[in-house]
């Protein structure tokens, strides 16, 4: 276990080719697992696409692209893919069963100091995971696309030790993450939370007629996101000003968008329709005349932009006092 150069990846869907990118660019062999050959074949053209892409806009060079896509190795064994690894990531189906089962078969595969993660986005692993690897385990959060968005949340079980947290923070920040912690687990972490709140006033609004999905996304474009770059949310109570936030708490003439039960009827009208977003080439949006890999593609290019941008606000924070 002294020799930390070996992680293993369990998963190659939409999360697992990135994440597997993040750490070969971290200078990490890296095992990839899927059950089946197809999907492999899937993530190693993901894996592709994402170092020509970061090759081409990131700064990545052609030589160090191409040592990184030599440090990652497919496979659909279990067994074969944590071989040797001192940090397991999973990133199966968001499926308790499914993981639970994962995990029995882990502790009958790792030695006892293996780090175990899990990149789920709401489950309580904590409680899937066997008692005896409870102190090495933590919940490891990435955001899609991994290889692109910095952030990791990263998630303190029950039992973990701080160590552990502390050597998962360093990994992820060695990768060029931008990791934080939270110090229990509660659902959704902090993005989700936040992002399952906004998607509730979101479907106010438009099953209310208020507005189009356009206006919507433009107003967010043109207000929320570019200032949420610099100031994120917290800080921006202290820009708008403490005793503002105190009276806006006190307004009893707002109303916030009522829980409503099961899928909000807009979606499940797309649902039904089978329009599943850009992954079916229809959904809010209509994405036709454009392949799946090309919108990815433009997205990325886009998204690279952003991060670069919203890096050098992390690098120089407001609450910075000047010499």
């Amino acid at each position: 276990m002294e020799n930390r150069t070996r992680i293993a990846v369990l998963g190659a869907g939409t999360m697992g080719a990135g994440m597997a990118v993040t750490y070969a660019l971290g200078g990490y062999e890296v095992g990839l697992y899927s059950r089946t050959e197809k999907t492999l074949e899937r993530a190693q053209g993901v894996i592709e696409n994402s170092l020509a892409l970061l090759t081409e806009e990131g700064g990545l060079s052609p030589e160090d692209a191409a040592a990184a896509a030599g440090r990652i190795r497919c496979t659909t064994s279990v067994e074969e893919a944590v071989r040797n690894a001192w940090y397991v990531a999973e990133t199966v189906a968001e499926v308790a069963e499914i993981k639970e089962g994962l995990y029995r078969q882990l502790d009958e595969l790792l030695p006892e100091g293996v780090i175990l993660a899990s990149n789920t986005s709401a489950l309580n692993v904590f409680a899937l995971i066997p008692a005896a690897r409870q102190a090495r385990a933590v919940i490891a959060h990435f955001f899609a696309p991994a290889h692109i968005l910095p952030l990791v949340e990263v998630i303190r079980g029950p039992e973990t030790e701080e160590a552990v947290m502390e050597t998962v923070l360093t990994l992820h920040r060695k990768c060029g993450k931008t990791p934080i912690r939270m110090e229990q687990f509660v659902p959704g972490f902090i993005i989700n939370r936040l992002q399952r709140s906004m998607n509730r006033e979101v479907m106010f609004l438009l099953e209310n007629g208020f507005c189009s999905p356009e206006d919507i996304d433009l107003a967010v474009k043109a207000s929320l996101m570019p200032r949420g770059m610099l100031l994120g949310l917290v800080q921006r109570m202290d820009f708008t000003g403490l005793d503002m936030m105190a009276n806006s708490f006190r307004d009893t003439g707002y109303t916030y968008a009522p829980p409503t039960p099961g899928t909000p009827r807009m979606i499940a009208e797309h649902y039904e329709r089978g329009e599943l977003g850009v992954k079916t080439g229809r959904g809010f949006y209509d994405y036709a005349g454009q392949s799946y890999g090309e919108i990815l593609l433009r997205r990325d290019r886009q998204l690279l932009k952003s991060v670069r941008l919203a890096q050098e606000f992390l690098s120089d924070p407001l609450d910075t006092k000047e010499d």
